[in-house]
């Protein structure tokens, strides 16, 4: 059983996602949208989660010339020379 601010919440629960097609970040959707799945079954969660995906590009010449890129496409999360996720609460 679990503490909510309303008393407590007797069910455990395992959220799935799967994802069928992509050109983009799969595991920020699965985020959002197991975030959004919680909210519309009523489940009492302490706040919503959400999350993006940042990429990397440098110049293969000069490391210190980079540029940052959100919300990746499957083509530039291949060709990038990172990719890194964030996912948080407003806390």
């Amino acid at each position: 059983e679990f503490n909510n601010y309303d008393g407590i919440y007797p069910f455990f629960l395992r959220l799935l996602s799967e994802v069928t097609a992509s050109d983009g970040s799969s595991s920020m959707a699965s985020v959002c949208g197991s975030t959004l799945a919680l909210l519309d079954a009523g489940v009492p969660i302490k706040r919503p989660v959400s999350g993006i995906s940042i990429g990397l590009y440098a110049d293969d010449s000069d490391d210190q010339q980079f540029t940052t890129v959100t919300d990746l496409l499957g083509m530039e999360d291949h060709f990038g020379k990172m990719d890194f996720k964030i996912a948080s609460s407003n806390q």
